[in-house]
């Protein structure tokens, strides 16, 4: 099979495997058709004032400053003596659109919500906006702008903006004194507007702000900065004047709610979407009628945050965030959002028994409605003989469940009602999740059979490029009639799976993850000639199995490093230490101190921690000055070894005064972010021009190996100075300086190709002695990329596999790994920094 066939096809199946991450783990299945339920009492309140403040910390807002005082006196005023507060915890990704999801229809969206409100695609699903009977809001045009539907006379909806969009230029206190503005000039008109009054003297109606200045503020300033503290204070007064406007409008009559909360935190640089504590932790502070008030504290929370905020004498109710949606429904009575997926925090509440019963058996019955929808709906795409219902919740246990408590209710036996409305609300709760996951166990297999098939092919075709096995009539060959058979069952086998996904009705993307293992596990099996001709040298193979072993260990290393960085720098320390103990008789001396001291330096990268990387655009500098003095030096050694024309020392010329003009372009938008500026045209025009040119100049120059990479290496440098906020380009010079010494030291260990696996050993592939650094060198300098791609496509530089090629791989895998982990989290979202895009 042709190289670049097998890449092609490798990145179509892992096309595959990646999105089948999100169909399987994190799908958001939305059903409709269900009936609204409300509670048929007078609810609590008649308004609702809903405040989000976009990238709110609940540390932030909650604790006191060192001198006493708290950054929003008005808001610790409510909590302290008329409202109800807590700790609302947002759920991943934590950003803003999947945060307002959950918030106003109760459930959590899937990670490629973000990947949707990029695109500013609208979507369809329940609110507690759609039920309301008239909304106003002020928003950025990321969330409710995508839900009004067909409600747009009923939801009245304001857009910052748009010069507010950027980052960098504006005063992020601006985007919310733009909201409070707004929200008073509406009070205003009501005064004249004899429409707008009457709308507004309505019951259910809601009032949204979405204030997204401290996101931003964040973003520039940092969450611990004491502008984004006073920034709290800004909104706290501007919170108070709201609340006392629409006191005023409504004369004080004690029917208007208001809850404030965040929509998700942020990490210490200003970053969000993970799910650490500083990022999920938000504030909850509800006050109105219908709400409880200050209480003594009765449960006691483990996390000492009360204690840490001075509220431990005020009693504290945390909630899960998709239960605000139910929250918000019960405190004005309208219908609970239907795709709500939590239940209403009763504890919020202060209202009578029967009034709770109510409450929450209509919560109950949306939630009962739900999951009889999505078993229908399951068992609609499902063969009778095979689908498996939720035994607890069939069609007979959800009726006597509502029965009984609609008579509990009815005879006035309001505390056994709630009791029993709590336990079927956590039955409901579990027969939405299976439901939700029903195919998971299916497509989870699926998705691993073809990963193992996918494999074991790999390994096949890795074992007849370089270890003489062949598929040709050299070695045993399975018969056509075995052969037709094979492809005639995985091809029958094809057809019965589409044809009952067909009838189930599946979604498109489920034809190709259960039929993937199908075209893979054939492919498979049609290469048993190349697997008998392996069983044939498995004796030679066993040598290596312990250092199979170690490698398998090695590579569960690597996975832990996903989650702890520190680990992939207790790697390079070991590979620091191994040429000394088992290869220090092949290597050269000078060699083998460079590979320690880089490996050495490069470790230090790793075991920084993130949360403690602050912005220094003097070290982007000092990393950009270290980076043209050592092109400088290498461009010295190509002139005094003649590797080189003039031509390519022009272009080598070019890219190292690119990285100059870059170093200028970064330290120049620095300090314009610095003082609230944006980034200039022209040097935002320069910085994409630079990024398209690094894929272009290496091309440029010659195909020889040493000019080749060290073109790849400036082309690169350049945009990365401009993504860089800090050590960055530190990090990329000492991993090109052990990346190049790696190279060196691998040409030093000639010796290691003798140790083949199998009999198959060509004489040249093996060389005696030891490899002297000017050998390595000379060696390295009469490669080339021209010649060994033509090489390899004529089938000349075959290589047996040798035990060290078992370390290369290993290492290569480990490389990569800890050049993505060196710098930051790649696995964390939270680990992106907003600064880095400045210069775009």
């Amino acid at each position: 099979m042709k190289m670049w066939l097998v890449i092609a096809v490798g990145m179509a199946i892992h096309a595959i495997f990646f999105f089948s991450i999100f169909e399987i783990y994190f799908a958001t299945p939305l059903v409709n058709g269900m009936t609204p339920h409300r509670s048929p009492l007078k609810p609590p309140a008649k308004r609702l004032v809903f405040i989000v403040a976009d990238g709110l910390r609940a540390d932030k807002i909650m604790e006191l400053m060192p001198n006493g005082k708290s950054p929003a006196p008005f808001l610790r005023n409510i909590i302290q003596t008329k409202g109800a507060w807590g700790v609302s915890h947002a759920a991943v990704p934590t950003a803003t659109r999947p945060g307002h999801v959950a918030l106003t229809a109760g459930f959590y969206e899937d990670p490629t919500s973000v990947a949707k409100d990029l695109q500013g695609k609208e979507v369809m699903f329940d609110t507690v906006f759609n039920e309301s009977q008239y909304t106003w809001s002020w928003d950025t045009p990321k969330f409710l702008a995508k839900v009004t539907g067909g409600n747009a006379n009923r939801m009245f909806s304001k857009k910052y903006p748009g010069h507010m969009k950027w980052l960098a230029g504006i005063n992020a206190e601006d985007m919310d004194s733009w909201v409070f503005k707004e929200t008073h000039e509406l009070l205003e008109s009501a005064k004249t507007d004899s429409v707008l009054k009457s709308k507004m003297a309505e019951d259910q109606i809601l009032f949204f702000l979405h204030l997204g200045g401290l996101d931003h503020s964040g973003y520039i300033v940092r969450p611990n900065s004491e502008a984004y503290l006073n920034h709290i204070s800004y909104v706290d007064e501007g919170v108070k004047k709201v609340v006392e406007g629409f006191e005023e409008h409504y004369n004080n009559d004690g029917n208007t709610a208001f809850v404030f909360t965040s929509d998700h935190g942020m990490t210490d640089w200003g970053a969000h979407g993970d799910g650490t504590p500083d990022e999920t932790l938000t504030p909850l502070i509800a006050w109105g009628p219908g709400l409880r008030t200050p209480a003594k504290e009765s449960k006691k929370y483990r996390d000492g945050l009360s204690k840490a905020w001075s509220l431990t004498g005020f009693k504290r109710t945390d909630i899960n965030q998709a239960s605000m949606a139910a929250f918000l429904a019960a405190l004005v009575g309208i219908p609970f959002p239907m795709n709500s997926v939590l239940p209403v925090p009763d504890q919020m509440f202060n209202i009578t028994d029967h009034e709770m019963s109510e409450m929450l058996f209509a919560n109950l019955r949306q939630l009962l409605a739900q999951c009889e929808t999505l078993r229908d709906d399951r068992q609609s795409t499902s063969m009778r003989l095979t689908f498996s219902p939720f035994r607890p919740l069939d069609s007979d246990a959800v009726t006597n469940l509502q029965n009984d408590l609609q008579t509990k209710i009815n005879s006035g036996r309001y505390s056994e009602a709630i009791d029993e409305v709590r336990r079927g609300i956590d039955l409901a709760l579990k027969g939405i999740r299976y439901y939700t996951t029903y195919d998971r166990q299916n497509l989870w297999f699926s998705i691993v059979s073809s990963y193992i098939g996918w494999m074991i092919y790999l390994v096949s075709l890795l074992y007849e490029d370089h270890c003489g096995l062949s598929s040709s009539s050299q070695g045993p060959q399975l018969s056509r009639r075995i052969k037709g058979l094979i492809m005639g069952f995985f091809g029958i086998l094809s057809v019965i799976i589409f044809m009952v996904l067909y009838v189930q009705s599946t979604t498109w993307t489920h034809y190709f993850f259960i039929l993937l293992p199908c075209p893979i596990w054939m492919a498979v099996l049609l290469r048993f000639d190349v697997f008998k001709q392996m069983v044939g040298i498995g004796t030679t193979i066993v040598p290596l199995l312990p250092y199979l072993m170690l490698t398998f260990a090695g590579l569960e290393v690597i996975v832990m490093g996903f989650y702890y960085r520190e680990i992939m720098s207790f790697g390079l320390v070991c590979f620091a230490a191994w040429p000394w103990i088992f290869k220090k008789d092949e290597i050269e001396r000078r060699i083998l101190i460079h590979w320690s001291v880089s490996c050495l330096t490069v470790a230090f990268f790793p075991a920084i921690p993130t949360g403690t990387r602050e912005l220094n655009f003097n070290l982007v500098v000092v990393g950009g000055l270290v980076a043209i003095a050592v092109a400088c030096f290498i461009v010295k050694t190509f002139a005094t070894r003649q590797l080189a024309k003039r031509k390519l020392f022009l272009i080598f010329g070019f890219q190292i005064f690119i990285l100059a003009v870059s170093i200028f372009i970064m330290r120049h938008t620095a300090e314009m972010a610095a003082t609230n500026r944006r980034t200039p045209l022209i040097s935002q025009t320069l910085s994409w021009i630079f990024l398209g040119l690094g894929i272009i100049e290496p091309f440029l120059v010659t195909t020889d190996i040493r000019c080749r990479l060290f073109s790849i290496a400036l082309a690169w440098m350049s945009p990365f100075i401009l993504f860089s906020i800090s050590y960055e380009c530190l990090f990329m010079v000492v991993m090109c300086w052990h990346l190049y010494i790696w190279m060196l030291m691998e040409a030093n260990l000639v010796n290691d190709y003798k140790e083949l696996p199998t009999q198959i050993v060509e004489n040249g592939n093996a060389v005696n002695g030891k490899g002297s650094p000017e050998h390595s060198t000379r060696f390295l300098e009469s490669l080339d990329f021209a010649t060994i791609s033509n090489q390899i496509a004529n089938g000349k530089s075959r290589q047996n596999l040798v035990r060290a090629d078992l370390r290369r791989s290993f290492y290569f895998i480990f490389l990569l790994n800890a050049s993505l982990f060196g710098t930051g989290n790649l696995a964390s979202v939270n680990s992106f920094d907003p600064a880095a895009v400045f210069c775009f």
